[in-house]
């Protein structure tokens, strides 16, 4: 079980860029969680790039569930700083953990292009009160399953994904984004 930092030790003010780079950290932790989840229920990977790939979509997926989360509760230029913090340490983070890999990782420009690209391809699916809807998930899913490929083991990613991986993590991202954030969900 992973340890998660859901509330600030201290009681005092913090600036929107450490906020933001915070709820970045422990999305990649849960990020960390679900591919390990993964493994354990015998879905394979190919490589550890393969591996870095799936977490990298789930880190773009978590930021735009974020966006999504704390829209209405931040105004729209607070919300883009705040958005923005987050994709830089996410991708900071995801480049880190590809330089521990052997195989040479993504360009960073790459990395902003497709996170990018996601986000005006998840700015076509709707988040209610109830989540996101099947297509948001669906769309995620299919990404997580071209990067695992659907030989006999990893036939029924696209499933796990949408059914158990992305609504736990967003749970998580929730009662992050109350205790390090400050926004409450019902």
């Amino acid at each position: 079980m992973m340890r998660i930092v859901h509330k600030w030790h201290k009681e005092q003010e913090r600036e929107l860029k450490q906020i933001a780079e915070s709820l970045a950290y422990n999305s990649w932790k849960f990020t960390l969680n679900a591919v390990r989840n993964l493994q354990d229920e015998q879905f394979y990977f190919t490589s550890k790039v393969e591996g870095m790939e799936v977490m990298t979509e789930m880190l773009i997926f978590l930021m735009q569930v974020t966006d999504r989360l704390v829209y209405e509760a931040m105004e729209p230029e607070a919300r883009s700083q705040f958005i923005g913090a987050m994709a830089y340490r996410l991708l900071d983070i995801i480049l880190d953990n590809y330089a521990d890999l052997p195989e040479q990782g993504p360009e960073r420009t790459d990395l902003v292009g497709l996170i990018n690209e996601r986000a005006i391809d998840y700015a076509d699916f709707s988040y209610g009160e109830e989540g996101p809807s099947y297509h948001f998930l669906r769309y995620f899913g299919e990404k997580v399953g071209a990067i695992m490929g659907k030989d006999q083991d990893n036939k029924w990613v696209i499933d796990q994904m949408m059914d158990i991986e992305a609504p736990d993590a967003i749970d998580a991202l929730k009662k992050s984004i109350e205790g390090i954030v400050g926004i409450t969900f019902e």
